[in-house]
């Protein structure tokens, strides 16, 4: 069984304020803070690994010493908490590549934590975040030289990482903006920090300007921040993160081993993963149709329903009386995925998600299936007319469609 990515004792106080970012963006099971490297060292202060992504996190909290000797004081702070980092992102990078890139992470416990991804499809990124010289020193992210190869690194004062990751709190906004990043040729140059070249991104559709030279003055973030539009988002994604409670109860159920429906544990986690890298915008889609259904189902007008139009799967929620055998649950929910497969030839994927039609006052229990069919043969498809006409899964459905914009007006 994969070990918590929870487990975080040991952690100072500046590893414990990334962990706790970290783990409410990209949740528990994909979040590894202080995992094993060679000989059971420290490979590196964070890591996230969310298939096909990596995220190699070093920290530094070195505090700024004013000797009245301003460069000596800089290249000291910076060779303390920039290249220290950067030295040991590198190392924990080549110790993974070394060794064809190791099968499993191992959390800093011991216990085995989830596969990583396959050295051919895996995207590597590299985040250094420095605290102790806020407003001291000036930050940037570039390449830097590690035994002759230039490689990118994302470096970050703790202000910067906050809001960086507080509003691209999903793997895939995070690590979208990372690579968007990498990618960048333009020149920058930046008054403030890092938060107003994200200003930036966001206001253009979320990329970056294709021009040779990109100057930024001071406050651009926090006169973003307070644009009716940019509040108009944060209040309409406040349901998009009924979709992340829904993932954590999942992982926790599947930490503690009461997660029925998918017994392998790795296919439990590349359902779970398919609903994680679903981006913010998505979620606030998911989150509604989710919420929709639990309330629909609650008035007993819906027993299950399809989301098709949404994200990398097709989602199927069912919702069964209290008294319902969990076992019979579970084959409805399978049954019921395979029909919307057939419905819906688009995806290859189905994710169905099941519980207890809720009562107040009583708790319940939530199921999942994953299901992945590139193709299906003439018996799946035979199956699935089956079920349809003879159970009536999803026989009479109403469709409906809404358009609804990132930012509304």
């Amino acid at each position: 069984m994969t070990a918590s990515a929870t487990d975080n004792l040991g952690l100072n106080d500046a590893e414990q304020f990334v962990a706790q970012h970290c783990q409410r963006s990209f949740l528990s099971l994909w979040t590894y803070p202080n995992p094993q490297g060679k000989n059971g060292k420290e490979l590196c202060d964070l890591l996230v690994v969310c298939d096909p992504d990596v995220i190699v996190m070093s920290v530094k909290h070195i505090a700024f010493k004013d000797t009245g000797n301003p460069t000596v004081d800089l290249d000291r702070w910076r060779r303390r908490a920039v290249e220290e980092s950067v030295k040991q992102i590198f190392k924990a990078e080549r110790w993974l590549d070394l060794d064809g890139l190791k099968d499993r992470v191992i959390i800093k416990s011991g216990k085995v934590g989830l596969a990583f991804p396959a050295s051919e499809v895996r995207n590597l990124h590299r985040v250094a975040v420095a605290l102790g010289g806020e407003n001291k020193v000036f930050f940037s992210s570039r390449p830097y030289d590690d035994k002759g190869t230039s490689k990118y690194v994302h470096v970050l004062d703790g202000p910067s990482f906050g809001t960086i990751i507080q509003e691209l709190d999903t793997i895939t906004d995070f690590v979208t903006y990372l690579s968007a990043k990498e990618d960048l040729q333009s020149q920058v140059v930046m008054e403030g920090g890092e938060e107003d070249l994200l200003a930036l991104y966001l206001q253009n559709g979320r990329r970056f300007p294709d021009q040779d030279l990109i100057c930024l003055g001071e406050d651009i973030w926090h006169e973003f921040s307070k644009q009716e539009q940019f509040q108009a988002r944060k209040k309409a994604d406040e349901i998009s993160y009924v979709w992340d409670q829904l993932i954590e109860m999942f992982c926790q159920d599947h930490h503690k081993g009461v997660l029925l429906g998918e017994q392998d544990v790795d296919a439990v986690e590349q359902a779970l993963r398919t609903m994680a890298r679903e981006d913010r915008f998505t979620r606030r889609g998911l989150g509604k149709s989710f919420q929709s259904f639990l309330e629909a189902n609650q008035q007993g007008q819906a027993r299950a329903r399809i989301c098709s139009g949404l994200g990398q799967a097709t989602y199927v929620f069912l919702g069964c009386p209290v008294e319902s055998p969990r076992e019979d649950r579970i084959d409805e929910l399978k049954a019921r995925c395979l029909v919307a497969r057939w419905l819906y030839p688009g995806k290859a994927k189905v994710i169905g998600i099941a519980t207890e039609t809720p009562k107040p006052g009583q708790g319940f229990s939530l199921d999942l299936v994953g299901l992945t069919i590139p193709d299906l043969t003439a018996e799946q498809v035979a199956l699935a007319q089956q079920w349809q006409s003879k159970r009536g899964f999803f026989k009479n459905m109403q469709q409906h469609w809404k358009h609804e914009d990132e930012y509304p007006t």
